[in-house]
């Protein structure tokens, strides 16, 4: 169900055969939308429903009032920081919520805090990664290249003007090092023009949104991400599934997941001197690429599973229905 607008997923939902609503909003914040979300649930009779993101939330909760499953959940992914009439939002609605699903403990705080809920309320259920699909594989770069990759979206958060920071300081003491920045978003025209204006260009390639990231991953010889903030970036999961060592910054769910000296190297964030620092590490110390990225793989089957995270959901739901 998708309230708002549809998108893409809508036909694969269809094609799967799953029953598929969507409803569509006529203003910026349709009042009518909690209404017509009420009178969806109360046809289906719906026993649990579960929302995720600002807008989602706050149209269930409305419902609620109108229609009251046995329990209402909302998964808090944290994509981006909350306006102060979002906060307000929430802990004006906070009580209609029987369960937060939060994809780390590391952003427990942030629900507490700027959601208004209460700790008794939250239940970490951290992403799970099908491991079919990003099958462990070792790839060695041809021409004794070094692929540093990351995936992320082109925005201010991710930090990707401290990595190009940082580049600099890597290739005066590795030259045959390259890195590739798969994705888009606000800040791409800004990051090519640093890039050129640092003289780097020739080694950063922007590869924007692609839809093969799965295999993109496989060819990266160490996975990258210099966020500021993340809730818990699943990305790492999947390069750690790839058998990729991961240099990543020390931030709320990045810690959760990266084992600093295990799976990979852990660096303040906004800090281009320590993030070159672990770039150098690993290209003069080959030896590590496998031990991380082993490492990493042996800590996604063990903890960080799909399987592992669909039984919790499960178990959460019989949990809050009575099944």
């Amino acid at each position: 169900m998708s309230v708002g607008l549809g998108g893409p997923l809508e036909e694969r939902f269809r094609a799967l055969g799953f029953p598929t609503f969507i409803i569509p909003k006529k203003s910026r914040f349709d009042f009518r939308l909690p209404f017509k979300l009420a009178k969806l649930m109360r046809q289906t009779q719906a026993d649990l429903v579960m929302s995720t993101l600002f807008y989602a939330d706050i149209m269930a909760a409305l419902a609620s009032y109108m229609y009251k499953p046995k329990a209402l959940v909302s998964w808090e992914v944290i994509t981006g920081r909350l306006k102060w009439h979002q906060i307000a939002m929430y802990k004006l609605l906070s009580g209609r919520f029987d369960m937060v699903a939060a994809v780390s403990n590391s952003i427990h705080p942030f629900i507490i805090n700027q959601r208004g809920q209460g700790q008794e309320k939250i239940r970490t259920i951290y992403y799970g990664v099908d491991l079919s699909k990003y099958a462990a594989t070792v790839t060695i770069s041809p021409n004794c290249k070094i692929v540093f990759g990351t995936v992320a979206r082109l925005v201010y958060q991710k930090g990707h003007t401290h990595l190009l920071d940082a580049i600099p300081m890597v290739v005066q003491r590795c030259p045959q090092a390259v890195w590739q920045f798969v994705g888009y978003g606000e800040k791409e025209a800004e990051l090519k023009e640093k890039a050129k204006r640092l003289g780097i260009e020739q080694y950063v390639e922007f590869l924007g949104k692609r839809d093969d990231v799965p295999e993109l991953l496989r060819q990266f010889d160490i996975f990258v991400l210099p966020s500021l903030w993340e809730g818990f970036p699943n990305v790492v999961l999947e390069a750690m599934a790839c058998i990729k060592p991961v240099i990543a910054t020390a931030v709320e769910g990045t810690v959760e997941l990266v084992m600093d000296g295990v799976t990979g190297l852990l660096v303040p964030k906004e800090d281009p001197v320590a993030l070159a620092a672990a770039m150098i590490k690993i290209i003069e110390n080959p030896h590590l690429i496998a031990e991380f990225g082993s490492g990493g793989r042996r800590r996604v089957e063990e903890h960080f599973s799909l399987e592992k995270q669909i039984r919790e959901f499960e178990e959460l739901y019989d949990e809050l229905i009575g099944y």
